[in-house]
Formats: structure tokens, sequence, C-alpha cells
């Protein structure tokens, strides 16, 4: 007989179900077991009278030992699992479990220690499944926009950002670094002709960060398209795109949502707010009265803006826009009209940034010219510059942390709920 799911079992058919024993009360002439595999529960009932082996079974078991059941699925009106129940007829013990280290009371970081045990709870099952559809959603759009999949080498022998905040290794004898981001390779493929490219890939950040939307490996969604006329382009195409990602995951999830998480799933429809970096830091002065650390923009700047934005657009995102060209990295293209601003963007949503695009300078001249401007040695940049010799379009592209959108989107409390595996400075475990 094959297995059937816990979502598929019908009343009065004979079922095989297997799954994690999330429950178990023994009780003096019964015993009720609820089951639990990747797509519900199920209550198990035992007449221990009329079953007596099963019923030596199950009592030499605890939570989280896993079996496979046999049995005859019932109508029971009284029962709140699906109004259903299983009569057992034969179980057989897939694994006995020790008893559990952790309880759903549990902190977070002992919950990390034993993430595995953790994630068996539905409402973090749950944050993967829609992170999954979330991540198909952008790729189907992607795909239906005529761009490239594409995965480039986590391994480099040169940093992408040109800073220090990289993990350094030994690639045979010769120095290499964990990439901080697929950045230097989706300009590559511009220079390729492959004109729109995106890719799904991990990124490496050595930062001693300790926030809850910090990591040191995290999954990026990268974009990079050519032949635009200027970083407008590219908000114009993540705004299409994620308006299209929350509209998918609304329509199959949007009541699961705000039953499990308390969150009301907002779809946009109207134009996200853009507004310039200067412009911004005027808003917060003048509204809120509040100056950033050295004048600029920090966690609680972007804050504000993502307030600002609802009650004066309706909004949960706002673009910031044309940032100092001293606050971005080297390959930002600086505005024609002031050379202090580039053509580059933060997108804030739920008070925090998920993006961070630009228009990126493409004309090797003027590249180096960036390089050196950054205090950095040309030469070190030479593999990334030669790129750009021998023709190049205009592109720009953007970055999205998975694990901060999705946290986002469910008002998790960290990444870490929205990240299988996290790792940060103290968690390099399990």
């Amino acid at each position: 007989m094959n297995r059937t799911y816990i979502k598929d079992v019908k009343a009065d058919e004979k079922v095989k179900i297997a799954g994690f024993i999330e429950n178990l009360r023994d009780k003096k002439s019964m015993q009720f077991i609820v089951l639990q595999d990747t797509t519900g529960k199920m209550q198990v009932t035992v007449e221990k009278e009329k079953l007596p082996q099963v019923a030596q079974v199950f009592s030499g078991l605890i939570v989280g030992s896993v079996v496979e059941i046999v049995g005859t699925a019932i109508k029971n009106d009284y029962v709140k699992l699906g109004g259903m129940e299983l009569i057992p007829e034969q179980v057989v013990v897939l694994s006995k479990a020790e008893a559990l280290p952790i309880n759903d009371q549990a902190q977070i970081e002992e919950r990390m220690n034993y993430r595995w045990i953790d994630l068996r709870d539905e409402k973090k099952a749950l944050v993967f499944k829609i992170a999954t559809l979330t991540e198909k959603a952008i790729r189907d759009f992607c795909l239906s926009n005529n761009f490239v999949e594409i995965h480039t080498p986590k391994i480099s022998a040169q940093s992408s950002e040109g800073g220090s905040e990289v993990f350094k290794l030994d690639y045979f004898g010769t120095p290499a670094y964990l990439t901080q981001s697929p950045q230097l390779y989706k300009q590559m493929a511009m220079a390729s002709g492959f004109e729109r490219v995106f890719e799904f890939g991990d990124c490496f950040r050595a930062e001693q960060s300790f926030t809850a939307r910090h990591a040191t490996e995290f999954t990026s969604f990268d974009v990079e398209m050519s032949y635009v006329n200027s970083h407008k382009d590219v908000m114009d195409f993540e705004e299409a795109l994620l308006k299209y990602t929350f509209k998918v995951v609304s329509e199959k999830y949007a009541q699961e949502i705000k039953d499990v998480f308390g969150v009301e799933l907002k779809v946009p429809t109207a134009d996200f707010p853009r507004i310039p970096y200067q412009k911004a830091l005027e808003i917060l002065k003048n509204e809120y009265n509040y100056v950033g650390a050295s004048n600029d923009f920090d966690t609680e700047s972007e804050r504000l803006m993502c307030d600002y934005a609802i009650k004066n657009f309706g909004s949960e995102f706002v673009f910031i826009t044309e940032y100092p060209f001293s606050q971005r990295a080297f390959y930002s293209m600086k505005c024609e009209d002031d050379a202090s601003l580039c053509k580059s963007y933060d997108l804030l949503f739920k008070d925090c940034e998920i993006t961070s695009g630009a228009q990126r300078e493409h004309r090797a001249e003027q590249l180096v010219e960036n390089i050196k401007e950054k205090g950095i040695n040309p030469k070190n940049m030479q593999g990334y510059v030669d790129f750009f010799r021998y023709g190049c379009p205009p592109h720009g592209g953007f970055a999205i942390g998975m694990a901060r959108l999705v946290a986002k989107m469910l008002n998790l409390s960290s990444i870490k709920e929205s990240t299988f595996l996290f790792r940060g400075p103290k968690r390099i475990m399990p």
C-alpha cells in the first residue's frame, strides 16, 4: 500500500500514513495520538482493549518518534483536526525518539541549537513554504521578461566591494575570498551580451553585526539588466516584480498568513513613492525632528521614512534615490547634473532596507577614476575593469536579501526565523 498524505485522507478509506508523533495522550483505556506530516495533522485513536498490540507499541513511544500507520479513517465531529480520526490496524516504528531537548517555550538561541527540531512546528514550516513560492514567483516573473538565470562563482581572487569585510581562504596557495555578492560577475554577463540576468545565490559578509536583519551568510536575489536609461528603469522593473510576487503569494497564502502570523498581507497596486536622499533628510528633520548620525541615514531614518510613506502615500514601500557617491560603491554611476550624487537607490519596506540598486558605471575610464576616488588601487581591480574595455552596454541592477524580504513580509522578529540554518558572528552550528 502506498503512503497517503494526511491532507488527502478521506473518510471510510483504508490508508497508510506516516509522520512524527506531535502529541500523545495515554489514558487508562484510550490513547490519542496526533500524527504530523508535511501537509497537516491527524488524530489516531486507540481503544486499548480492542487493539492491545497497537496500544503496546504506542506506550513505548514519546513525542518526536516517527511511525507508519495503516488504518481506517472515520468521521468524528468531536475531533478538532478535520472532524476525522484514524482507527489503526498496524503500526510500524520507523524511528524511536529520545526526550526532546527543547519545547515551544525555548528562547531563540536555544531553538537555533536544535533547529531541525524547531522546524517541525507547523508555523515555522509555513515560513519556508511561503519563501518557496516567493522565490518561484520572482523566477517566473524574470523568465517571462526575457531574463537568463546564471550561477556565479562563490570563490574569487578579489573582493567584489573592494573592502575588508570578506572571508579569506587559501586557494591552493593563492589568496582568495568568499564573494560578498555576484556584483562583478553579473556585470560581466552584461559585457557578454546576455542583457538580462538573475541569480539566487549565497553571499558572505565578514561583519560583526548582531542585528535582527544581518547574517554572515545569506541568500541573495540579484538582477542586472542592459540598455537602461537610468536607475529609474531598474526601479520600474523591481516595483513590477514585487507587485507580481506579492499578488502570487497572497492568492495562495493570504488567509494562512493572517491566521498564523496575524498579518494582513497587502498587495501593492499604487506606484511606490520615490524620494531623493537629500529630500528625505529634510523630511526627517522637518517632520520628525530627527537627524541621523553624521547627518546620514540609519535604521531609525528608515523606520521614520516608512512611517512617512504610509501616512502620505498609503505605501509600505518607498524608494530613497540619488545617494551621495561617497556612500555608495565605486561601480555606481554619478549623476550628470551633480557628480557628488549617484544614480542609486534603496528600497525600504516595513521599517527596513530590503534592496540596494543603481545604474552602474560601464565606461572603463570613468570606472578607474571612481576606483581611485574610493582610495582603491586600480591594479587590484584590473580583472574587473577589463570587463568594460571591449564594449559594454549601459546597465543597472539590484539585490534583495531573501530572508529579510520574507521576514518583513510575515512580520517575523528576526531573519533567523526565515533562514533555514542561520550563520552569524557567533553561530556556525548546526
